[in-house]
């Protein structure tokens, strides 16, 4: 990932210690933007990370002077929670300016705050999207989990059949809202049941994507190494020296390592065209030819009794071998099921009810005999199958680190991965292979502060950093990232980052 890409006044300012950054903020009212005025502003504290979940988060604090009761509810009835809010970096003359951060007001609001008469602020606390997204009282329908099958991973030209599209929507995000690239891997069957944004976390953790609530578009799902169609970039976009970080510390950050990496999923396989199911309810009689049939002689049959009677699908895979059914479609219709019935007359059952929609793992039939003694040989229900294959798992270890390290396991599971090939291999096993390089290439992390206003580094990006002249300069991944800004004092970029 790069930096953003800022004009060049501003790339200019940022190295120019003589040009001292501000902060602009604008609140998005109804009827329009409005920018504070400046001399209101006393602190901007940004935050921008990566959560355990996968996902960017970005977050923030506002201490404004409310001596002139600005930011009174009872002044101005807009300044709510859930307001916009429009975060802008500016040098010198405040002419050259950057747009860094969209957020939103949190529950608490505007939280006014005097000490003594003259001492009046407001403190408001910022939080971006995602925060609405992983709240499932607010998205749509989100009580009943989603089934999506042949999906593939991420599409900008086709969202219907996009898995990221899919997820967004029930956050209330439209299709031309979206910043993704291409991922054209095959999802046979997934259920979709957590909040949007975990699931999109999720998703995004099995791709090596970048997934944030953007400042540009209302979400981004891109930089994902395996998308062969978008650039991906690992080059250094910035550098910083000895003369320019003003403090940091260094971190094993042995907590990340591994060598030997369990990939556990449940592999979901699209068969072709089969038997699901099969009536073989006891008991069953043998004619003279010792074949066997099913007598119809009374009521007794829970296929004729029960208006539930649920026909379980399953389905044989490749090897033969029977493994349950989790979606089915293709089914034979009501009039192809009775036409293939096999009975030792001419009667053929009457079929009360045959439902094949409400679930799709099973359907509902009912039978009749209609006062009749039937022999039935064979009823049946076929149809086209996902199955599943659970506790299915990859395994791959470095046996040089586990000789000199001892075995230390990772175990990483995923309901997202994709059997296609990658570059020559089932893509499950690629991942793998890269999960163990990232948990055998822990090179230890760094805290770090700096005056230089980094205020266009993301986090995902790669820079180089030079602790002394003696060692050089040291590749690094940023993690995290804080912008401080207070009135009275000098800004500071403080970043964590991992060598890479």
């Amino acid at each position: 990932m790069k930096f953003y890409a800022v004009p060049p006044e501003v790339e200019n300012a940022i190295r120019n210690t003589q040009e001292r950054p501000f902060v602009r903020i604008v609140f998005e009212f109804a009827g329009g933007d409005v920018y504070i005025r400046d001399s209101d502003i006393l602190e901007c504290v940004m935050t921008s990370y990566k959560s355990e979940d996968g996902g960017i988060v970005n977050l923030g604090e506002l201490l404004l002077d409310n001596s002139h009761n600005s930011f009174n509810l009872e002044n101005n009835e807009e300044l709510t929670p859930g307001l916009g809010v429009q975060i802008w970096y500016c040098f010198g003359e405040r002419t050259n300016t950057f747009f860094r951060f969209h957020m939103f007001v949190d529950d608490d609001g505007f939280q006014i705050q005097e000490t003594g008469y003259s001492n009046k602020t407001c403190r408001v606390k910022l939080i971006d999207l995602s925060k609405k997204l992983d709240d499932t009282k607010l998205q749509r329908n989100w009580t009943d989990a989603q089934v999506v099958v042949h999906s593939v991973v991420c599409d900008r030209l086709h969202p219907e059949n996009s898995l990221v599209h899919i997820i967004a929507a029930h956050g209330g995000i439209g299709a031309n809202e979206i910043n993704c690239g291409t991922l054209g891997f095959d999802i046979p069957y997934v259920v979709v049941a957590g909040s949007a944004w975990k699931e999109l976390c999720s998703l995004a953790k099995a791709y090596n994507a970048v997934v944030e609530c953007g400042k540009d578009l209302t979400l981004s799902f891109i930089e994902s190494p395996y998308d062969l169609q978008n650039e991906y970039s690992d080059e250094s976009c910035f550098s910083l020296n000895e003369c320019e970080i003003t403090h940091y510390r260094f971190f094993n950050n042995r907590d990340k390592y591994a060598n030997n990496v369990r990939l556990k999923y449940t592999r979901y396989v699209q068969m072709e065209r089969q038997e699901l199911w099969t009536y073989s309810d006891a008991p069953v009689w043998y004619d003279e030819d010792m074949k066997p049939y099913y007598p119809f002689t009374d009521g007794s049959r829970k296929i004729i009794s029960d208006n539930d009677y649920q026909a379980i699908y399953t389905a044989k895979n490749d090897e033969g071998k029977t493994r349950n059914v989790v979606y089915a479609d293709s089914i034979d219709s009501e009039q192809d099921f009775l036409e293939a019935m096999e009975v030792t007359g001419e009667d053929k059952p009457v079929v009360i009810q045959y439902d094949t929609t409400t679930y799709k793992d099973r359907a509902i039939v009912q039978l009749g005999r209609d006062g009749k003694l039937i022999g039935l040989r064979k009823a049946s229900i076929t149809g086209r199958a996902i199955i599943s294959e659970t506790n299915y798992s990859v395994f791959v270890k470095d046996d040089n680190e586990i000789a000199s390290h001892g075995q230390i396991v990772k175990n990483i599971t995923s309901k997202f991965l994709s059997d296609d090939l990658f570059e020559g291999e089932p893509f499950c096993q690629r991942r793998a292979k890269d999960f163990l390089s990232e948990c055998v290439n822990c090179k230890g992390a760094y805290y770090l502060t700096t005056f230089v206003p980094l205020i266009h580094a993301r986090v995902g990006a790669f820079m180089d950093i030079r602790l002394n002249a003696q060692n050089g300069f040291r590749k690094v991944r940023i993690e995290e990232l804080t912008f401080r800004y207070k009135k009275e004092e000098a800004f500071s970029s403080e970043i964590w980052v991992t060598r890479v």
